[in-house]
Protein backbone atom coordinates (compact mmCIF):
# COMPACT_ATOMS: atom_id res chain seq x y z
CA UNK A 1 0.00 0.00 0.00
CA UNK A 2 2.74 2.21 0.69
CA UNK A 3 3.90 2.41 -2.90
CA UNK A 4 0.62 2.70 -4.19
CA UNK A 5 0.54 6.22 -1.90
CA UNK A 6 3.86 7.53 -3.56
CA UNK A 7 2.93 6.77 -7.26
CA UNK A 8 -0.19 9.00 -6.57
CA UNK A 9 1.22 11.23 -5.02
CA UNK A 10 4.24 11.69 -7.59
CA UNK A 11 1.20 11.62 -10.23
CA UNK A 12 -0.55 14.65 -8.74
CA UNK A 13 0.60 17.95 -11.32
CA UNK A 14 2.92 18.84 -13.75
CA UNK A 15 6.16 19.68 -13.51
CA UNK A 16 7.85 22.79 -14.37
CA UNK A 17 9.27 21.45 -17.55
CA UNK A 18 6.45 20.54 -18.84
CA UNK A 19 4.64 23.80 -18.01
CA UNK A 20 7.38 25.57 -20.45
CA UNK A 21 7.06 23.27 -23.20
CA UNK A 22 3.22 24.02 -23.51
CA UNK A 23 4.39 27.86 -23.31
CA UNK A 24 6.90 27.65 -25.91
CA UNK A 25 4.40 25.87 -28.07
CA UNK A 26 1.72 28.57 -27.42
CA UNK A 27 4.24 31.11 -27.87
CA UNK A 28 5.65 30.15 -31.42
CA UNK A 29 2.05 29.68 -32.51
CA UNK A 30 1.08 33.29 -31.29
CA UNK A 31 3.87 34.20 -33.32
CA UNK A 32 2.99 32.81 -36.38
CA UNK A 33 -0.21 33.91 -36.66
CA UNK A 34 0.54 37.21 -35.42
CA UNK A 35 2.96 37.12 -38.69
CA UNK A 36 0.54 36.13 -40.84
CA UNK A 37 -1.70 39.04 -40.13
CA UNK A 38 0.51 41.55 -40.72
CA UNK A 39 1.59 40.80 -43.47
CA UNK A 40 -2.10 40.16 -45.17
CA UNK A 41 -2.61 44.28 -43.41
CA UNK A 42 0.34 45.54 -45.61
CA UNK A 43 -0.77 43.63 -48.83
CA UNK A 44 -4.15 45.44 -48.53
CA UNK A 45 -2.81 48.46 -48.33
CA UNK A 46 -0.59 48.40 -50.98
CA UNK A 47 -3.52 47.16 -53.32
CA UNK A 48 -5.52 49.99 -51.53
CA UNK A 49 -2.24 52.59 -52.43
CA UNK A 50 -1.86 50.82 -55.99
CA UNK A 51 -5.72 51.19 -56.71
CA UNK A 52 -6.14 55.03 -55.78
CA UNK A 53 -3.07 55.89 -57.63
CA UNK A 54 -3.97 54.32 -61.30
CA UNK A 55 -8.08 54.98 -60.43
CA UNK A 56 -9.13 58.37 -58.26
CA UNK A 57 -6.04 59.91 -58.60
CA UNK A 58 -4.93 59.20 -62.24
CA UNK A 59 -8.40 60.58 -63.20
CA UNK A 60 -8.26 63.34 -61.66
CA UNK A 61 -4.97 64.09 -62.95
CA UNK A 62 -6.56 63.52 -66.71
CA UNK A 63 -10.05 65.64 -65.55
CA UNK A 64 -7.91 68.67 -64.58
CA UNK A 65 -5.54 68.74 -67.40
CA UNK A 66 -8.79 68.44 -70.05
CA UNK A 67 -9.90 71.31 -68.16
CA UNK A 68 -6.69 73.70 -68.06
CA UNK A 69 -5.59 72.44 -71.56
CA UNK A 70 -1.71 72.05 -70.19
CA UNK A 71 -0.28 69.12 -67.55
CA UNK A 72 -1.22 70.13 -64.13
CA UNK A 73 0.92 71.79 -61.78
CA UNK A 74 1.49 68.71 -59.81
CA UNK A 75 0.05 68.70 -56.09
CA UNK A 76 -1.18 72.47 -56.40
CA UNK A 77 -4.03 72.22 -59.14
CA UNK A 78 -5.26 68.97 -57.94
CA UNK A 79 -5.58 68.84 -54.49
CA UNK A 80 -8.00 71.90 -53.83
CA UNK A 81 -10.52 71.29 -57.19
CA UNK A 82 -10.44 67.23 -57.87
CA UNK A 83 -9.48 65.51 -55.15
CA UNK A 84 -9.81 67.81 -51.95
CA UNK A 85 -7.52 67.92 -49.32
CA UNK A 86 -7.10 63.84 -48.18
CA UNK A 87 -4.12 62.90 -50.20
CA UNK A 88 -2.92 60.30 -47.46
CA UNK A 89 -1.98 56.67 -48.32
CA UNK A 90 -3.09 53.94 -46.03
CA UNK A 91 -0.06 54.16 -44.58
CA UNK A 92 -0.78 57.41 -43.28
CA UNK A 93 2.30 58.97 -45.59
CA UNK A 94 1.15 61.32 -48.61
CA UNK A 95 1.23 60.65 -52.38
CA UNK A 96 3.67 62.82 -54.63
CA UNK A 97 3.43 64.26 -58.18
CA UNK A 98 5.84 64.99 -60.79
CA UNK A 99 4.72 66.70 -63.79
CA UNK A 100 6.52 66.76 -67.06
CA UNK A 101 5.20 69.36 -69.00
CA UNK A 102 7.94 68.29 -71.65
CA UNK A 103 6.22 64.71 -72.34
CA UNK A 104 3.00 65.57 -71.10
CA UNK A 105 3.32 63.06 -68.02
CA UNK A 106 2.34 63.08 -64.30
CA UNK A 107 4.44 60.55 -62.41
CA UNK A 108 2.03 59.83 -58.99
CA UNK A 109 4.20 58.04 -55.88
CA UNK A 110 4.13 57.10 -52.85
CA UNK A 111 6.05 59.38 -49.99
CA UNK A 112 9.97 58.89 -50.45
CA UNK A 113 11.30 57.36 -47.34
CA UNK A 114 7.52 55.73 -46.03
CA UNK A 115 6.12 52.80 -45.65
CA UNK A 116 4.67 52.18 -49.00
CA UNK A 117 8.40 52.97 -51.21
CA UNK A 118 10.02 50.40 -48.26
CA UNK A 119 7.45 48.19 -49.86
CA UNK A 120 8.57 48.75 -52.96
CA UNK A 121 5.04 50.21 -54.24
CA UNK A 122 5.63 51.41 -58.21
CA UNK A 123 4.66 54.28 -59.45
CA UNK A 124 1.91 55.26 -61.53
CA UNK A 125 2.52 56.98 -64.76
CA UNK A 126 -0.65 58.95 -66.25
CA UNK A 127 0.18 60.22 -70.51
CA UNK A 128 -2.13 63.47 -71.05
CA UNK A 129 -0.77 63.20 -74.82
CA UNK A 130 -4.31 62.60 -75.33
CA UNK A 131 -5.72 65.82 -73.45
CA UNK A 132 -3.40 68.20 -73.33
CA UNK A 133 -2.56 70.06 -77.07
Amino acid sequence: MNILNKLNKRNRGFTLIEILIVLVILAGIVAMLTKGTIGGRNAARVNQMKLDMSGRIATAVIARAAVLGKVPDAKNDLTTVYLGTDLTDPFGGTYQFDSDDKNKKVTIKPQSGGEAAKLGVPPVVVDLTPYVP
